[in-house]
């Protein structure tokens, strides 16, 4: 398992990751580690909504209407009339 070293970290931010941690009976460690797979888990799945989002619009955007510029509706209701 890799050792992650942060330097800098904030005391303010430290101090509510303690208070945190002894909530729930768990070392700094562990609640670190806890919050970092929930954060990442989050930006994760809004990146893939993103990108779900990004290929429907480009599917959207490469549909063009038919060559005679007829409504898909009229297209239906006049095959329907036959």
């Amino acid at each position: 398992m890799a050792t992650l070293y942060v330097r800098n970290f904030p005391d303010e931010l430290y101090h509510s990751v303690q208070t945190l941690a002894s909530k729930k009976n768990m070392s700094i460690s562990t609640e670190v580690i806890s919050l970092m797979e929930e954060v990442v888990d989050e930006k994760l799945r809004i990146q893939r909504s993103i990108e779900a989002m990004e290929r429907i619009e480009a599917r959207y955007e490469a549909f063009k209407p038919s060559i005679d510029g007829k409504d898909t509706t009229a297209l239906l209701r006049e095959d329907r009339d036959r």
